[in-house]
Parts: structure tokens; C-alpha cells; sequence
């Protein structure tokens, strides 16, 4: 088995199925990361950002009042990082360059595609901490692969994020988040701390 990265970025959606515990797959993946990171085998790091994704009632079904006292729990084995103008201005030009729809490359211009705004922080921030802060082993976890819609519609899936921009049309900042490993939260031995896969 390969071991496990010793860098990870979350994303909103991993805090918020941890809480949730909904849906079940890949939560024996999640607790076990967590544990490693209370151990100081691994550290998560996150955007701030995640304080304004993870909705007061997800804390409620664990027992916590507001998202501080979630993180406060979590200790050291989470590092939220937050977003400075630069992450911010990378997370705008990535919002600026057009993806190509892989299965529909002509695709009325109404039903196109962006990079959501909270997506474009979260990566603006991982790349940030791999390449300014030095964090260069940094794997980005996500469970975003398009399926939903959210206030600003359909966006951009974080994993498969390359597809949907073919090399000719991967700019710096493009290029930046398609070499970026991004994946799903899956542990290489799950069932190490909580006995189950």
C-alpha cells in the first residue's frame, strides 16, 4: 500500500460529510485521515472559507454551536489558512478563463460553465500554500465532481477539472490547478483506526 499523503487541503464538502455522516462512503477514509492528524502523521490544512460553507445545523447533529468550537475541538490537526489578496486575485483569473464542455464543446453560452467562486478559492488557496508557503507535497481532497448546482449554477468540477480544459486552452493559472492532484478523500488503510472500510 502507498502512504498516505502528509499534506492535505480539504474542501468544505469533506468538513461537512464528516459532520453530516451522510452520505456513509468514504467516512471510515475520512475519521481515519483525522485520526492520523490528531496523531501528527499527517496535517489537514483548509481555507477559512470553510467557516462560511459549513452551515450552523451540520454542526448542531455533533454537538457544536458554531464553527470555531468545531475547529477548537479538532486542534492542531486542522490549519485554516486565510484567503489574502493574492489567493484572491489567483481565484479571480481563474473565474476569467472559459471552460470547454467536454461532452457538448457548443454549448449555448447561457448553459456554460465557470469555476464557482468558492471552488476558485479553495484551489487559489492550495496552490498558494504549495508554491508560496511551501507545502510542496500538498494533496487537495474534494468530493466536487460537478453533479450539483449551487447559487451560481452549474460549475466546473474540481475533480476532472482538466477535462474541461483541453491543453491548448490551459493558461498559467489553468495549468496551475490541473497539475494539482485533486481526489477523493480515500485512505490507503482505512480501517486502522476505526476498524471498518
Amino acid at each position: 500500500m502507498a502512504p498516505p499523503p502528509k499534506n492535505i487541503y480539504w474542501d468544505s464538502c469533506v468538513f461537512i460529510r464528516f459532520l453530516t455522516r451522510r452520505p456513509a462512503d468514504l467516512l471510515s477514509h475520512i475519521d481515519q485521515y483525522l485520526a492520523e492528524a490528531k496523531d501528527g502523521k499527517v496535517q489537514i490544512h483548509c481555507s477559512t472559507l470553510v467557516f462560511s460553507e459549513i452551515r450552523p445545523r451540520f454542526l448542531k447533529q455533533r454537538g457544536f454551536g458554531k464553527a470555531q468550537d468545531f475547529f477548537a475541538d479538532l486542534g492542531a490537526a486542522i490549519a485554516p489558512f486565510d484567503p489574502n489578496p493574492n489567493i484572491l486575485s489567483w481565484a479571480g483569473a481563474l473565474r476569467d478563463h472559459d471552460p470547454v464542455n467536454p461532452s457538448d464543446p457548443n454549448i449555448a453560452p447561457e448553459n456554460k460553465r465557470s469555476i464557482g467562486t468558492p471552488d476558485a478559492i479553495h484551489l487559489a488557496t492550495c496552490l498558494y500554500l504549495r508554491d508560496v508557503a511551501g507545502v510542496a507535497d500538498i494533496v487537495f481532497h474534494t468530493f466536487d465532481q460537478g453533479k450539483g448546482k449551487t447559487w451560481e449554477g452549474r460549475c466546473v468540477p474540481l475533480i476532472g477539472f482538466e477535462r474541461w480544459y483541453p491543453p491548448e486552452r490551459r493558461v498559467r493559472e489553468i495549468a496551475e490547478v490541473c497539475g494539482l492532484i485533486r481526489t477523493m478523500p480515500r485512505h490507503p488503510n482505512p480501517d486502522l483506526a476505526t476498524g471498518s472500510r
